[in-house]
């Protein structure tokens, strides 16, 4: 039978945690991550959202930047905070589907690797809304999405334009670069936008980075 909406996608997530599918990442800093880095003003706030097993949350903080590393799964979280108990990073459980509980323009940048691609449409478009409030005017977001993944999309199924679930319950909302551009229009600049193949977990997939800047007043 067909889905009509997306599973729980923090049950999913728990469950590969607990499992330890992502471990062997854990040490090794995301290609996000090295060209996001030189973008970051000295002494940044951060906020990660979806920051997994806590690899890139860990880099910025021994670079001087002060980070706040959210996932809504528990387990990822509870991993991190033995893994990096000395790390100085602040892990937090928090879905990002919700409002974030950050007051207007409290972070310099909001960052997301592989994490803003489990949404319909309109909760993306959400999501995004919320990151522009609580970023300062100039602060920097920085993400990466899937654009392209066969093990995700056959045989799954279409429950919204490029919104595939597979089998297993896993979701992915394929980003294209002009969907990023329309996602960033009305408030952000962008500064450096992509579309490269990428190695992760033993294969190949289609990926969109993104680094864009909040401009001081909504474009008209």
């Amino acid at each position: 039978m067909s889905r009509t909406k997306i599973p729980n996608q923090t049950i999913v997530w728990n469950s590969k945690h607990t499992k330890k599918e992502h471990e062997k990442l854990r040490y090794s800093p995301s290609p996000l991550s090295e060209i996001a880095k030189p973008y970051f003003p000295n002494n940044s706030s951060i906020l990660e959202l979806g920051c997994g097993v806590g690899r890139d949350a860990v880099v910025f903080q021994r670079a001087g930047h002060s980070v706040v590393a959210t996932d809504s799964s528990e387990v990822a979280i509870d991993q991190n905070t033995v893994e990096f108990s000395n790390s100085g990073v602040d892990f937090k459980v928090i879905d990002m589907q919700d409002l974030l509980p950050y007051s207007d323009q409290e972070f310099d940048v909001v960052y997301a690797n592989l994490s803003l691609h489990y949404y319909l449409n309109e909760k993306t478009r959400e999501i995004v809304s919320e990151i522009e409030r609580i970023l300062k005017n100039g602060g920097i977001f920085a993400f990466a999405c899937k654009s392209h993944d066969a093990q995700r999309t056959d045989g799954a199924d279409v429950i919204e334009p490029d919104v595939y679930v597979a089998k297993s319950g896993h979701a992915t909302h394929m980003f294209s670069t002009d969907y990023a551009k329309s996602l960033l229009e009305k408030y952000f600049d962008i500064t450096y936008l992509d579309e490269v193949d990428e190695e992760y977990l033993g294969r190949v997939s289609g990926i969109v980075r993104c680094i864009a800047v909040k401009n001081n007043i909504g474009k008209i």
